[in-house]
């Protein structure tokens, strides 16, 4: 009887072919309370507003950005610490974004300001899969935590810490050597805003707290919003003892101390009228660089109480530390 062949073995199933992995991922809130899901690894940022591209920079993130905001590209601080900067597609500013471009550069993160105005363009980059993260440092607390969450980001947390550690040992320093003048021999501040002469900052605006940080009495205080507008009249009643103006309030110490209608202001009388720095650009922003203001408007105003605090020493430390040059060596002065 003949034996049957025994059946062939049954040919293995084929293991399915593995998923492709998907990138890891993380969720973090950002200033506007927006919890956002970002890569767990993030090497291509967008920067839309200058403030955001100094934060961005200061926090160790200069190599990662790979697109810019055409404010940020005009800034004559900007191009001598980051010449590439010029080389980087832009993006459009706070008049206009250019969502197409943005996508074009496939970023990992766009850090973009608050405003009614940036939703529309937050909701078009996240329906194409972009992250939008907002920065709001309109305050001290907030511009700390600005930094500290572009660290946490970018994975550069050593240097924003540095910011951190710099901007806590700076304040405590302010608040050792000014920070005990009784309110009643705090000088009266008035700062001029944008709009010139007869405008200034409320205190809702980052500049009162550079003003408050640094000794100072913020004379428009109690008024509220942006760059507010006032009067001859209003001004001359408040009789500040000091009158500092921003770069860009298109006018000049001498039209300030020679204007008819300030005559009798104590600041126009004692001569203690003066142009906040810095002519390479401003450090009243909201944006690292406003903590070498504070110590700036400190030294205004209380000379003798900041002798022994080398400023020059300080802004080029800064300046070394943060952005990679010294003040002095981009040609800064402090007299500008």
């Amino acid at each position: 009887m003949q034996q049957e062949e025994p059946a062939p073995a049954a040919e293995p199933e084929p293991e399915p072919e593995p998923e492709p992995a998907q990138p890891a991922t993380r969720t973090i809130m950002d200033q506007a309370g927006r919890t956002v899901t970002l890569s767990a690894e993030v090497d291509r940022v967008v920067t839309t507003w200058r403030p955001g591209t100094l934060l961005v920079i200061s926090a160790g993130g200069r190599d990662k950005i790979v697109g810019v905001d055409s404010s940020s590209q005009g800034s004559e601080f900007l191009t001598a610490v980051f010449p590439g900067i010029l080389d980087l597609p832009g993006v459009g500013n706070k008049k206009g974004l250019n969502v197409e471009q943005i996508v074009a550069v496939k970023p990992d993160v766009v850090f973009i300001w608050h405003g009614a105005d940036t939703e529309p363009v937050i909701q078009q980059l996240e329906s194409q899969g972009i992250p939008a993260f907002v920065l709001i440092p309109e305050s001290l607390d907030q511009m700390k935590e600005a930094v500290s969450l572009i660290g946490e980001i970018l994975g550069t947390e050593e240097q924003a810490q540095k910011m951190i550690q710099y901007y806590d040992d700076t304040l405590a320093m302010l608040a050792e050597k000014v920070g005990s003048i009784p309110e009643a021999e705090k000088l009266r501040v008035y700062m001029v805003g944008s709009s010139g002469v007869f405008s200034t900052v409320p205190g809702t605006m980052y500049q009162h707290f550079i003003i408050e940080s640094a000794g100072g009495i913020n004379v428009g205080a109690e008024l509220q919003g942006g760059f507010s507008e006032v009067s001859a009249e209003q001004v001359v009643a408040w009789n500040p003892d000091v009158i500092v103006a921003v770069q860009y309030c298109d006018c000049t110490v001498d039209e300030i101390l020679s204007n008819p209608q300030l005559q009798t202001v104590k600041a126009v009388q004692d001569g203690r009228v003066y142009m906040f720095p810095h002519s390479m650009d401003p450090w009243d922003y909201p944006e690292p660089r406003s903590i070498l203001g504070m110590l700036w408007m400190a030294h205004t105003l209380y000379p003798e109480q900041m002798a022994d605090v080398d400023l020059l020493g300080e802004v080029d430390e800064f300046h070394e530390t943060f952005f990679g040059v010294s003040f002095t060596e981009l040609g800064g002065t402090l007299d500008e």
